[in-house]
């Protein structure tokens, strides 16, 4: 248990589109000047080293930050992305979200973080500190629902779990129908992988129970629950066959922002290209629920 390890897999083409919206959604939040607080429920390390031997077994992130960090864009949310992730890049290391987000908060808003990993959270406090920064070592999944409604009634949820049992599938449904009845107003980002049936195994993730599809039944779990809007974004790097593995990622968004969607169908209009592995390659915006 617990024995996933984001090193592996840090700037891949799954951090590239996860950070990118993550981004857009603070900005959207802070376009109001009242103050929000942004809670990240597996916050890993905070900071990876691309040059370690984790990240240099996996290569992943040669086919997602490397391809992105220098591609001439005239997109502004793929601009700020570069921008802020070119300063780690330079010494060879790749900002995870808690990083991305208090480069971006304002002196009025909080950063709250949770890790459950004895050695994860030792890092991420030692990668990230700030006054209006608190950190958490606790199950995120329960420390959600503990901290919410939060004291400031404006506010941001990623929710990033490494699915490495798939129990946490139906766990990630648990918290969210919870958090809801306390705190309808909160804008909530799930991430999730695509998975496509593996024939080796993967010795960093236990898949003794196959993943394939379970993305594909929480997102239809959600769309069955009462939320305000839900807001469905996907980019798969290659099509959805047997031995992919990995073959893409999304994220599904309750109470997503007014626009965000048009913003971030322009975003993967560049993305898609770019990132894909093979002709097979895809991206989609859509409403699963719509106001």
């Amino acid at each position: 248990m617990f024995s996933y390890r984001h090193s592996f897999h840090a700037g891949n083409h799954a951090d590239v589109l996860k950070h990118i919206v993550l981004m857009g959604l603070i900005n959207k939040m802070a376009e109001k000047p009242k103050g929000f607080v942004c809670l990240d429920t597996h916050s890993g390390a905070g900071l990876y080293d691309l040059s370690s031997d984790n990240a240099q077994k996996t290569n992943e992130f040669r086919q997602g930050i490397e391809r992105v960090i220098s591609h001439p864009s005239a997109n502004p949310l793929i601009q700020a992305y570069q921008h802020l992730v070119q300063s780690y890049h330079r010494h060879d290391s790749y900002p995870g979200s808690p990083l991305i987000a208090k480069a971006l908060l304002r002196e009025q808003d909080q950063l709250v973080l949770m890790e459950w990993h004895n050695t994860e959270i030792a890092n991420l406090k030692a990668n990230v500190a700030g006054k209006h920064v608190a950190i958490h070592h606790r199950d995120g999944y329960e420390g959600l629902v503990a901290m919410t409604p939060p004291s400031l009634a404006r506010g941001l949820v990623l929710i990033d779990p490494s699915y490495e049992n798939a129990q946490e599938y139906q766990q990630v449904l648990d918290t969210v129908i919870k958090v809801q009845r306390k705190w309808n107003a909160g804008v909530i980002a799930i991430w999730y992988p695509l998975i496509a049936e593996r024939t080796t195994t993967d010795s960093q993730v236990n898949y003794a129970q196959s993943k394939k599809g379970k993305s594909e039944g929480l997102l239809a779990q959600l769309a069955a629950q009462p939320f305000k809007n839900l807001l469905n974004i996907e980019l798969c790097v290659t099509g959805n066959a047997d031995g992919a593995g990995m073959y893409g990622s999304g994220l599904v968004i309750i109470n997503a922002p007014w626009q965000f969607d048009t913003q971030i169908k322009e975003v993967l209009l560049e993305l898609q290209p770019l990132l894909s592995q093979s002709a097979t390659g895809s991206a989609r915006v859509e409403w699963l629920i719509q106001d």
